[in-house]
């Protein structure tokens, strides 16, 4: 099911902006089991975020039940076959269109890259990610990629790799990427490390929050660095929706980032 898509929103993500991830369960990532809870946090905590980006159902439910406001950025996430710990997680395949994603009146879409170079198959990922870009280009959405290096079956954070995901991914012609915080020392090494990330492309760069933190701190920590090294915002999903108060925590993290 469908909602009716959200209000007209502007014309593109304006920095600095906090974007909701909810893609996660269709991967195979637990986050809330019962639907109806998880409707209820990313709901509570998209009353303080610049935008969403999920996969089908939980989209078009969020905006039939008014959750998507007015001005909202709306990501429909396009690939979600590889699923968390299987045999087949980098064969990531199609589970939605951008042609769905325009009629459904979504302002863009979202696709993970996994760059593996010990995958035989990994060249069929970029030339997904170039197909995408094309067919976005072409009937006026945005496209936000996720471009992330792979290592023993699992996200690299390491700067260098960090670069040059986000690299490859700007260069093929992705407009806004979503990379993960590179894996440094919080405070200004963390912040100088996010920096040359953002130097080494031309576009908005937002940074993900990863996995619930114990301490909201730590959160806030993370907040800080990303935007001192110039990071376009961030892209939070389980750090925010499975804190006991999603709304609190994502009203905390956009205080952060708006006020840079």
């Amino acid at each position: 099911m469908t909602g009716p898509g959200p209000p007209p929103a502007p014309a593109g993500l304006v920095p600095p902006s906090i974007i909701l991830a909810a893609d996660h369960r269709a991967r195979g990532v637990a986050t809330i089991e019962r639907y109806a809870d998880y409707l209820a946090a990313v709901s509570a905590a998209l009353a303080h975020c610049d935008g969403v980006l999920a996969t089908a159902q939980p989209l078009g439910d969020l905006a039939a039940a008014g959750a998507i406001g007015p001005g909202q950025r709306t990501y429909l996430s396009l690939n979600r076959t590889g699923l968390a710990g299987s045999a087949f997680e980098l064969d990531d395949r199609l589970v939605a269109s951008v042609e769905r994603a325009a009629r459904d009146g979504w302002t863009g879409v979202k696709l993970m890259t996994r760059i593996a170079t010990d995958d035989p198959g990994g060249a069929a990922a970029l030339e997904l990610l170039g197909r995408v870009l094309e067919e976005a280009r072409a009937v006026g959405l945005e496209a936000l990629v996720e471009p992330v290096r792979w290592r023993d079956g699992t996200m690299s954070r390491a700067t260098d790799d960090v670069v040059l995901a986000a690299v490859i991914a700007h260069d093929l012609g992705a407009p806004l990427l979503k990379v993960p915080v590179p894996d440094a020392v919080p405070g200004t090494a963390r912040a100088e490390a996010v920096r040359r990330v953002v130097d080494s492309v031309g576009v908005p760069v937002l940074f993900l929050g990863g996995p619930r933190r114990d301490a909201t701190g730590d959160a806030a920590s993370l907040a800080h660095d990303v935007m001192d090294g110039g990071g376009a915002g961030l892209a939070v999903g389980r750090l925010v929706i499975e804190d006991p108060d999603p709304a609190g925590m994502a009203e905390r993290l956009a205080a952060v980032v708006h006020d840079r």
